[in-house]
């Protein structure tokens, strides 16, 4: 037989009715807008410095960045006509001293101190062709070449 055994009584909560439920939700959901409403005042004035620190910097970044890119362009330019104008006196240089020594009177004058004169007999010389070079051997017949092989 099973002895009985003591039970503490429950007692159960009435369940509110359905427009006490509403108010329930209503309250609650009041209460967060009201909480959520409050932390966003709060927080209007730090977004408000950030906005308009953003507001003013990034524009102000973007001239600067702009104004020291036309500054090095600037640079590079004086220094392209600085190479420029160097590459052209070099060349007028040179061209005045090519045109010297290929003067007619120049060469006439070294070659009658040299005692050099006008051919009187032509003569025509037969150069031979160049070789053709041979290719060094490849593959197995570089094997051919190092054991024994005719050495060119």
């Amino acid at each position: 037989m099973i002895a009985p055994q003591r039970v503490a009584p429950r007692y159960e909560q009435p369940q509110p009715a359905g427009p006490e439920l509403r108010r329930i939700d209503r309250v609650r959901h009041a209460t967060k807008r009201r909480t959520r409403r409050t932390r966003r005042r709060l927080h209007r004035p730090v977004f408000a410095v950030v906005t308009l620190a953003l507001a003013v910097l990034v524009p102000l970044l973007a001239y600067v960045a702009l104004t020291a890119s036309l500054t090095s362009l600037n640079y590079s330019l004086a220094r392209a006509e600085r190479e420029r104008t160097a590459l052209v006196d070099e060349t007028q240089r040179l061209d005045e001293r090519l045109a010297r020594l290929q003067s007619p009177d120049r060469l006439a004058a070294l070659a009658a101190k040299l005692k050099l004169h006008d051919p009187h007999v032509y003569a025509v010389v037969r150069v031979p062709d160049p070789k053709q070079p041979q290719p060094k051997p490849t593959g197995l017949a570089l094997l051919g070449a190092w054991f024994g092989g005719p050495n060119p």
